[in-house]
C-alpha cells in the first residue's frame, strides 16, 4: 500500500466509487467535503455514506467537513456583479466555488503531509464546467505549483461499472430519475438552478473553453496569493499545461 491520498467527496456515485477503488493502492483515504455557506444543504448525507464505507472498510477513511465561505467570498462573491459583467455567464458561481474547494484542498494536503489529491470528475458529467478537460488540466496545474499531485481516477469509468460495484457492496443509490440519482449527496441551490435546463430539457450549457481557461487562470493567481499567506511559501513556477484529465 502506498501513502495516504485525499479525495474531494460528496458521497455521490462518482466520489464513492473513487473512495472504494482508491483503497486498492492507498492505506487511508482522507475524504474532504466542503460547504460554501450559500445554498448548500443536506451535507449530513456524507456522514451516512461514511458509515456505509466504514462498515465495509473499517479504519480506512477520515472525513473532514470544511467551510470555504471566507475564501469563496474573497474569490468571487464580494465582487459578484462585477465578475458577472466580465464573464457574462452563470458558470462563474459553480467554477468559483470548485476552485475555492481545490485551493482549500491544497492547504489541507500541505498541512497534513498528503502528497496526492483526487476527485470524482467524470466524462459522464463533463457538461459541468468544472469537469471539462480544460478545467481539470488547469486545476492539476494549481496543485502542481504547490507540490501536490492531482488526478481524476474515475474520469473514464462508465457509469454502469460504477453502479455495479456500489450495488454489489449494497450501498444506497438514492432515488433514480432519468440517468441520475437523488438524495445521496449534498445539494447546492444556485448550482441546481444553473443546470436546471439541462436536467429538465437536456439543454447542455455552452461553456467556451477559452473563456473558462481565462477565468481559471485569473482566479488561480488570487488562490496562489491566498495559499502563500497561509503556508508561508511561494508556488513553483507554472509548468506547461497539457490538456487532458490524467
Amino acid at each position: 500500500m502506498s501513502q495516504d491520498v485525499a479525495l474531494m467527496f460528496s458521497g455521490g456515485l462518482d466520489s464513492t466509487y473513487a473512495a472504494v477503488t482508491l483503497l486498492e493502492r492507498h492505506s487511508k483515504v482522507h475524504l474532504l467535503t466542503y460547504t460554501n455557506g450559500y445554498g448548500h444543504y443536506a451535507v449530513g448525507r456524507v456522514r451516512r455514506r461514511l458509515r456505509e464505507l466504514e462498515r465495509r472498510f473499517p479504519g480506512r477513511f477520515v472525513l473532514q467537513v470544511i467551510s470555504i465561505r471566507d475564501l469563496f467570498d474573497e474569490l468571487l462573491v464580494d465582487r459578484l456583479a462585477q465578475e458577472y459583467r466580465t464573464w457574462r455567464s452563470g458558470f462563474i458561481w459553480c467554477l468559483g466555488c470548485k476552485l475555492a474547494m481545490h485551493a482549500r484542498s491544497v492547504l489541507y494536503c500541505r498541512e497534513n503531509g498528503v502528497k496526492q489529491m483526487t476527485d470524482g470528475s467524470s466524462a459522464d458529467t463533463d457538461e459541468m464546467v468544472e469537469q471539462m478537460p480544460v478545467s481539470v488540466a488547469l486545476v492539476r496545474a494549481l496543485y502542481a505549483r504547490w507540490g501536490v499531485a492531482f488526478s481524476t481516477p474515475v474520469y473514464d469509468i462508465p457509469r454502469s461499472e460504477k453502479r455495479s460495484l456500489l450495488d454489489g457492496l449494497g450501498f444506497f443509490r438514492g432515488l433514480p430519475l432519468g440517468d441520475r440519482a437523488f438524495f445521496i449527496q449534498p445539494r447546492c441551490i444556485p448550482g441546481e438552478l444553473y443546470y436546471l435546463p439541462f436536467v429538465l430539457l437536456g439543454q447542455t450549457p455552452r461553456h467556451d473553453e477559452e473563456t473558462v481557461a481565462c477565468f481559471i487562470r485569473d482566479k488561480g493567481a488570487r488562490l496562489d496569493a491566498w495559499l502563500t499567506t497561509r503556508l508561508g511559501a511561494r508556488p513553483e513556477p507554472e509548468l506547461e499545461v497539457k490538456l487532458g484529465v490524467r
